[in-house]
């Protein structure tokens, strides 16, 4: 039977049945679906979907195609490895073929793998010695060191990341881009972005809410701020790049 490399995410990969496993987080609240809702408010990116792929963002779109065209399982289905996986690896330890070894290093093998030739007719204790040796000198990664931060992948995750501020932005730019006229305070009332007024103190408008009008009103001005620059950037395939 053919041995296979196995292709892995930074980030843990969306599940549409299961809510969570240690590899995986439901599909809703997983950043590479956030990457997704984030392109597709982009107006130049959602442009050049209408027109086929043409224009300035042309590039972009050889990768991630029309984002607006289908659902987002069908989109990562057809693709995660070539956006978003790290390089292949084996899994196990095994003697690679000559075409094994030649695919691994036509795919672009990941830095956590090394290619070793052993001479076999070496005793058993030099050739154990040797690979010791090229062990201690290959470790690279810190211990603790986040593996994000060594990404290999097409387009790596940006930086560390907060899925609920994620959503939470997002909601409140489409909030806004829904009411342009809606008080912020309103917005932030709705996505819960800070502390909501009481029934009495909406209906009283006394100098409690009044503090916490401004404090909400300028809570969801950062975000909006925060959204637009998102949304500017993973255009540019950065995510999630802020101010």
């Amino acid at each position: 039977m053919r041995r296979e490399f196995s292709r892995t995410f930074a980030g843990k990969h969306p599940l549409f049945r299961a809510s969570h496993t240690e590899t995986g987080v439901r599909w809703q609240d997983n950043i590479y679906y956030l990457w997704w809702e984030y392109l597709r408010r982009h107006d130049g990116y959602r442009q050049c979907c209408e027109r086929g792929g043409t224009g300035p963002y042309s590039k972009l779109y050889s990768d991630f195609g029309d984002v607006h065209a289908g659902e987002f399982k069908m989109w990562w289905r057809q693709r995660c490895v070539r956006l978003f996986a790290e390089p292949p690896s084996p899994v196990g330890v095994w003697a690679l073929s000559d075409e094994e070894a030649l695919e691994l290093i036509e795919l672009g093998r990941a830095d956590n793998v090394l290619l070793v030739a052993i001479p076999l007719d070496y005793q058993r204790r030099t050739i154990t010695l040797g690979i010791n040796k090229i062990l201690k000198e290959s470790e690279t990664r810190k211990r603790g060191e986040k593996r994000i931060k060594t990404s290999k992948a097409r387009y790596p995750i940006a930086k560390a990341f907060d899925v609920m501020a994620l959503k939470a932005t997002l909601r409140c730019y489409d909030l806004k881009q829904a009411n342009p006229k809606m008080p912020l305070w309103q917005i932030a009332q709705e996505v819960g972005v800070s502390a909501r007024l009481t029934a009495d103190e909406i209906r009283e408008n006394g100098a409690t809410a009044k503090d916490k009008k401004l404090s909400m009103t300028s809570g969801v001005s950062r975000k909006l701020r925060q959204a637009e620059a998102i949304i500017e950037n993973v255009a540019k395939g950065r995510f999630p790049i802020g101010n």
